[in-house]
C-alpha cells in the first residue's frame, strides 16, 4: 500500500551516505561480511529460515522470460559454510504461474518448509501452496494447497508448522455467514484425510469489523500464535491470540498499537524462550514507523520507540526473527518510492543495536523485501533485493552476534 510523504529523494540519499559516514567513523559498526549472491536475476522477494543445523535457508522469487512474458519463479538454497547449495530447482507448482507472497520456516524435524500464493495473473482462483524439503527433494506443493475463488478469498495469509510437522494456515475469507467483511480463520490440516479443517467461528474480536494481514508463529513449546489486524484499512488495530487445547484460542491482551483505531500495518510475530514477539507498522504523523512489543504473560510491554532511522521515511515490510534467548531482530526497508535503503536492528536486551551502523545497501538506489534470520554461531543473516543496471538482484549480508 503506497503513502504520501513530502520526503524527496536527495534526502533519501543524503540519508544513505550519511549513513556510510557515521559507520566508518564509528569502526564499521556491527563487523559484517558480504556472503555471494546466490542468483543475479531480476528478484522481488526473499525469505530466510534457520533449522537446528544452524544453517540458513534462502528463498526467494525472480523474473524469469519465457515465451515473450516474463514469471515469477521460485527457488531455494541452503548455506553450506563456504557457499549456497541449491535445495531442488524451480519450485513453483506451474512454471508458468507467478510465486509471490513468500514466506518461510522451520518445522520440529529441523527441514524448511515455503509458503506462497501462486496464479496465472488471469485465473479467477487464489491458491496458497506450501512445500516442506525432506533432505533431497520438496514435497508436492499441490498436497496443501488452498484454492477459492477469488471473489472469497482476502488474498492475505500467514502458515507456520506444528509440533506433529503438520501445516497451520491462517487464512481471510471475503464471503464469511454473518460477517461485515474479510474475516481471520483458522485452517487445520488433517493428515489422514489430506485436508482442511476451518474453524469456526472466526478470530475476529467482532464479526462486523473486517480482519485481514495474518501472521503465524510456533512457540518452543509448540504453541500456536496468530496475530491480525481488525477495523478497516484506515482506522484498524492489531491483535495476537494463542491456541489452546480443544482448538480454543485466547486473546493475548488488547490492541498492540499505541494509538487505537489508527493505520497499521504488516504484522510480524515470532515466539522464543523470551516470550511472544510482536512488530508492526503503525502511521506516525503520516509515515508509517515500525514498533515492537513482547508479550509478559500479562501485558504487551514496548521494546523501545520507533525502529524508524528517519521517523519521516516511510518503513516497509519488516521481518521479523529471534536469536537464541529470544531477542528479536527486525529487517525492513525504508525510504521513498524513489530510493528505499535496508535497515536492521538487533535488541540487546536494554535497546536497539543498529547492524552495520548504517544502510545495508551495497550502493546507493533502490532495495526492497529484506528478511532476517540467525545462525548457528548467533550471528544475523540479512538478505534483501537490490535494484543494479535496471534489475534487483539478491543481497546477502552477515553479522558477528
Amino acid at each position: 500500500m503506497l503513502r504520501s510523504t513530502l520526503v524527496r529523494r536527495p534526502l533519501t540519499r543524503s540519508l544513505w551516505i550519511l549513513g556510510l559516514l557515521g559507520s566508518a567513523l564509528a569502526g564499521g559498526g556491527t563487523p559484517s561480511a558480504t556472503l555471494p549472491s546466490p542468483s543475479r536475476a531480476d528478484a522481488t522477494m526473499t525469505a530466510l529460515t534457520t533449522g537446528p543445523d544452524g544453517q540458513p535457508v534462502l528463498a526467494w522469487v525472480e523474473l524469469s522470460p519465457s515465451g515473450g512474458e516474463v514469471f515469477g519463479h521460485l527457488h531455494a538454497v541452503r548455506w553450506n559454510g563456504g557457499g549456497w547449495t541449491a535445495l531442488g530447482g524451480l519450485l513453483n507448482e506451474n512454471p508458468v504461474h507467478n510465486a509471490w507472497q513468500l514466506s518461510a520456516v522451520h518445522g520440529p524435524d529441523g527441514q524448511p518448509w515455503l509458503g506462497w500464493a501462486e496464479d496465472a495473473g488471469t485465473a479467477h482462483v487464489d491458491s496458497y501452496l506450501m512445500s516442506r524439503w525432506n533432505g533431497s527433494s520438496w514435497s508436492d506443493p499441490g498436497l496443501y494447497a488452498v484454492r477459492r475463488n477469488l471473489s472469497d478469498a482476502g488474498k492475505s495469509r500467514a502458515f507456520t508448522v506444528t509440533t506433529q510437522n503438520q501445516p497451520y494456515l491462517t487464512w481471510t475469507n471475503i464471503y464469511y455467514p454473518g460477517a461485515f467483511a474479510q474475516v481471520v480463520q483458522p485452517f487445520y490440516w488433517q493428515p489422514g484425510a489430506k485436508v482442511w479443517e476451518e474453524q469456526t467461528p472466526t478470530l475476529n474480536h467482532t464479526i462486523g469489523k473486517a480482519a485481514f494481514f495474518p501472521a503465524a508463529a510456533r512457540g518452543p513449546q509448540g504453541t500456536i500464535y496468530t496475530a491480525w489486524l481488525e477495523g478497516d484499512v484506515a482506522h484498524s488495530d492489531v491483535f495476537v491470540a494463542q491456541l489452546g487445547s480443544g482448538k480454543k484460542w485466547t486473546y493475548l491482551g488488547g490492541p498492540l498499537n499505541f494509538r487505537p483505531h489508527t493505520y497499521t500495518f504488516a504484522p510480524q510475530l515470532a515466539a522464543g524462550p523470551a516470550g511472544v514477539v510482536a512488530a508492526w507498522l503503525e502511521d506516525q504523523g503520516g509515515v508509517d514507523n515500525l514498533f515492537v512489543k513482547r508479550w509478559t504473560g500479562q501485558r504487551w510491554a514496548s521494546l523501545g520507540a520507533t525502529l524508524n532511522i528517519d521517523s519521516r521515511l516511510l518503513a516497509e515490510r519488516p521481518n521479523l526473527a529471534l536469536d537464541a534467548r529470544g531477542y528479536p531482530l527486525l529487517a525492513w526497508v525504508e525510504g521513498t518510492d524513489a530510493g528505499r535503503n535496508v535497515y536492521a536492528k538487533r535488541w540487546t536486551g536494554n535497546g536497539w543495536t543498529l547492524l552495520g551502523g548504517g544502510p545495508l545497501n551495497l550502493k546507493a538506489g533502490d532495495a526492497r523485501s529484506a528478511s532476517v534470520t540467525v545462525d548457528a554461531d548467533g550471528r544475523a543473516v540479512v538478505a534483501w533485493c537490490e535494484r543494479s543496471g535496471g534489475t534487483y538482484s539478491v543481497q546477502v549480508k552477515r553479522f558477528a552476534p
